[in-house]
């Protein structure tokens, strides 16, 4: 049988067909490699992003955590007594013992006077004294008439001032303030620095209204205040009343945090030789104020130093 012979055109679309076939099967394969690629990158991609989301999640979970550890003291201004005392048992993230130290111990004309009846050495600087390095202004132990804060954050020239008092205590002050403020409290110094002649007004004036006796139950005498040591200060208000406000209950549960104690606690006067201030606060150093904070029940100094608190006549 004679085999046909193709036409030009025919031959032509032959080709065209041909080429066409190639192409597609070129195009194929391409196709198949790039998706094999594609899986491949895919199936990486998952590793590793298996691996980054578990270690996301320790980051998160670590950083949780800490904002767990660092909130877990938060009370709002409307929390009960017992939050606020719960609230006592978790410490600042700034408050830290190294930064809030003891006050400056001054250098000066120092006389050995003995030891406590708990063995603390008693010293006197400058006519000042100072037992185990802290400062003692109480019904036992005056104050030199000049006397003056040795340390001031600001320079002593007034006679009544929230300005110059301890170096030390201010900075401890501003960061229990940012605390509180944080927590929606509100709390200020209503009364710091009281010189001698500043204090001899004040008493004289209690004593005209309730009598010497009575006066020197809540008020001192000239010399033997601890407001001329410029190492504490009276909170927002002089009432009975401040120790059942939140305000009252955060700094009672928690002021030991930054250095301060309850100068004068509940229940204590036979051994301050004053009836309680909850809102009167002694700066001592965060290692001292934890000891007198005493887990909620407040020593005194005098009773942790074993000094008395009682005016010569």
């Amino acid at each position: 049988m004679t085999k046909r012979r193709l036409t030009r055109r025919q031959r032509q679309v032959r080709r065209n067909r041909i080429i066409l076939a190639c192409a597609a099967a070129a195009l194929l394969i391409i196709i198949i490699v790039i998706i094999s690629v594609s899986m491949k990158g895919c199936s990486k991609s998952k590793k590793t992003d298996k691996n980054g989301e578990s270690t996301t999640a320790k980051v998160e979970e670590s950083t949780q955590t800490k904002e767990n550890e660092s909130t877990s003291e938060e009370v709002s201004s409307t929390d009960t007594s017992s939050s606020i005392m719960s609230d006592a048992t978790s410490v600042s993230a700034s408050s830290d013992s190294s930064e809030f130290a003891p006050p400056v111990v001054p250098s000066g004309n120092t006389v050995s006077k003995g030891t406590t009846s708990k063995g603390f050495q008693i010293q006197e600087i400058n006519g000042a004294t100072y037992i185990d390095g802290v400062l003692i202004a109480n019904k036992t132990y005056a104050l030199p008439q000049d006397f003056i804060p040795t340390n001031p954050d600001q320079p002593v020239n007034a006679d009544r001032s929230s300005t110059c008092l301890d170096k030390t205590l201010m900075s401890a002050w501003n960061t229990m303030l940012k605390d509180a403020t944080a927590k929606g409290l509100n709390i200020y110094i209503a009364s710091g620095y009281r010189s001698y002649n500043y204090q001899v007004n004040v008493y004289n004036r209690y004593v005209k209204s309730d009598g010497a006796a009575v006066a020197d139950t809540y008020s001192s005498r000239p010399g033997n205040s601890e407001h001329q040591t410029g190492l504490c200060f009276d909170l927002n208000t002089i009432e009975d009343s401040f120790q059942y406000t939140n305000e009252g209950k955060w700094v009672n549960d928690n002021c030991y945090k930054y250095g301060f104690c309850i100068r004068f606690p509940k229940g204590k006067d036979s051994a301050t030789g004053y009836q309680y201030e909850s809102w009167h606060l002694r700066y001592v150093g965060v290692d001292l104020a934890t000891k007198l904070y005493n887990n909620g029940d407040w020593l005194s100094l005098e009773e942790y130093f074993g000094i008395t608190s009682e005016y010569p006549n």
